[in-house]
């Protein structure tokens, strides 16, 4: 039995807690698509534990998830979600079912893996490319003048006290048992890269318990620990070489701003030249690209014995509402017909045979074939008119330049055996619009600041970090769910996906685990919100 919800209203229902506690309570077969931007797991993992998890999954710990701080320190983004989410998942959803998850580029490898471990078809794999990301790799020039280069003195100090320990008799586990630690002495006393120097008052209790004389060495111990979160003296001489404004709205500084050092009152970061002979060898080296897309993961349930077509005459899934999420084009569009092989093959003869007739084109008044390629217009893309750098859209836009579509006159179609040359009137098929290569695509805005109804924010300033545009979340659930179905968002964050759901006149189901999440979410819902069927 399900859980009293924490919010219900006409078409959206919401609850409280783990999708792992609340996906159980729902029936089965009883949602016809899922929709959703789950965890990435952006934790900075080790390969071994997550070779660890990975084993764990397939030896049947499907919940497993290892400990660590994902997002900007969050623990609800410490891993992806096992495939024991998407085990329940699976179950409530109707046979034929589509499940749409996001994904971060470094980490859909391990989401995708763990959807298709609870048995889905993995079907395609759609990219929603934007251009207003920033990059969040480190600065090697930076970092190197900011390094301060103490290991030779840590390594001599962790080298006489395994010395001096060695001479007394102890154990690395006799000094941990001094404080109750675990593994604590082995850093004290390594020549490896984990060795670090004992705090002033742990050093003064191994002496008195251990009994040794530490007077040349313990000058040594204090400098360094004096030391310790200082930066290298190449940093302080660093020359200034200009300014620049931050980026940020309050005008602060971010570790992940190239060459700067610090704010000033006007909002602005010194830019900075490198000091060292080191950091100019390495100027413009970094860590990470600039962030311009997210994988979004199609997936389906087995239809089972039925076929496809069976399936969608019985339960209603199965296939991909294609006509509602076409690409508008302009008023003289026609869709570019399907090439077919010797159309102005100059061949003839009965073996090919000849065309006859008029050849009907493909056009479709809805638009263009929805492609698995998704663009979006920067937060700072004027409306019909200019776009921001670095838009993608006008980027792709200059490199392929204004063109026309391939209009031509249908050349009929054909009689004989197989083809020939064609004879009879036809008339003027395939695209007779114009533009750059954009058009082809489902266009998007990007919205880094969204508009408050489409980012909600609690009394005490609480809002949710990773906000979707209202627009893509329409077009996903409008593409995966028959009319009238339900939809379900095991992890709905601030309810992007579920006010899209009603929007676009489907029922929906959310699942949040984070309290204010879940009032986001209800802030949210609570305004008014019109149905606006098949409406990007």
């Amino acid at each position: 039995m399900s859980p009293p919800p924490y919010y219900t209203a006409d078409s959206v229902t919401l609850h409280l807690g783990d999708c792992l506690d609340i996906l159980p309570t729902l029936p089965d077969a009883s949602v016809d698509a899922i929709v959703c931007d789950p965890p990435y797991g952006l934790a900075d993992h080790h390969p071994r534990v997550i070779a660890a998890a990975l084993a764990a999954w397939l030896a049947g710990d499907r919940a497993h998830v290892p400990d660590g701080r994902g997002f900007m320190g969050s623990d609800w983004d410490r891993f992806v979600p096992p495939p024991a989410a998407w085990d329940e998942c699976m179950r409530v959803l109707k046979p034929g079912g589509h499940l749409v998850a996001f994904a971060a580029p470094r980490t859909v490898d391990l989401m995708t893996l763990s959807i298709r471990l609870a048995g889905f078809e993995i079907r395609d794999s759609l990219h929603w490319i934007f251009g207003a990301g920033f990059p969040k790799g480190q600065d090697i020039a930076k970092s190197i003048d900011r390094r301060r280069d103490d290991r030779a003195q840590v390594l001599q100090v962790t080298a006489w006290l395994a010395a001096a320990r060695d001479a007394a008799g102890w154990t690395n586990a006799r000094i941990d048992a001094l404080w109750g630690y675990n593994g604590m002495a082995g850093l004290w006393t390594t020549q490896g890269k984990a060795a670090i120097v004992p705090q002033p008052e742990q050093w003064d209790r191994l002496r008195d318990a251990i009994g040794f004389d530490d007077t040349e060495i313990r000058p040594l111990v204090a400098e360094l620990n004096g030391r310790k979160g200082a930066l290298g003296e190449a940093w302080s001489q660093r020359e200034v070489i200009g300014t620049r404004h931050s980026g940020l709205a309050d005008g602060s500084t971010s570790v992940f701003l190239n060459g700067t050092t610090g704010r000033n009152v006007d909002g602005t970061v010194n830019v900075t030249a490198p000091a060292s002979d080191a950091a100019r060898q390495w100027q413009g080296w970094n860590t990470a690209l600039k962030p311009a897309h997210e994988p979004i993961v199609l997936a389906r349930k087995s239809t089972g014995f039925n076929t496809t077509v069976a399936n969608v005459l019985e339960h209603g899934t199965g296939a991909l509402n294609i006509d509602g999420c076409r690409t508008q084009a302009g008023q003289d569009y026609r869709e570019k017909c399907a090439s077919v092989v010797g159309i102005s093959s100059p061949r003839n003869g009965d073996t090919l045979g000849e065309w006859t007739g008029v050849r009907e084109d493909s056009a479709h008044d809805a638009g263009r074939w929805p492609t698995n390629i998704l663009l979006g217009h920067g937060p700072d893309c004027i409306d019909g008119g200019d776009c921001q750098s670095g838009c993608p859209v006008a980027e792709m836009d200059r490199q392929s330049g204004i063109t026309g579509s391939n209009a031509r006159a249908d050349k009929g179609q054909r009689h004989g055996a197989l083809y020939n040359e064609p004879s009879g009137a036809g008339g003027p098929r395939g695209h007779t619009d114009s533009g750059g290569a954009s058009r082809f695509f489902p266009v998007f805005r990007y919205e880094a600041k969204a508009p408050a109804s489409e980012r909600p924010r609690l009394a005490d300033g609480t809002a949710h970090t990773t906000v979707k545009p209202l627009a893509l979340m329409q077009w996903l659930v409008r593409l995966v769910t028959p009319p009238g179905g339900t939809v379900l968002d095991p992890f709905a964050g601030s309810g992007t996906t579920l006010e899209a759901c009603l929007i676009e006149g489907f029922h929906t189901i959310g699942i949040e685990r984070e309290r204010p999440h879940a009032e986001l979410c209800v802030t949210r819902l609570s305004k008014p919100i019109a149905s606006s069927l098949f409406t990007i």
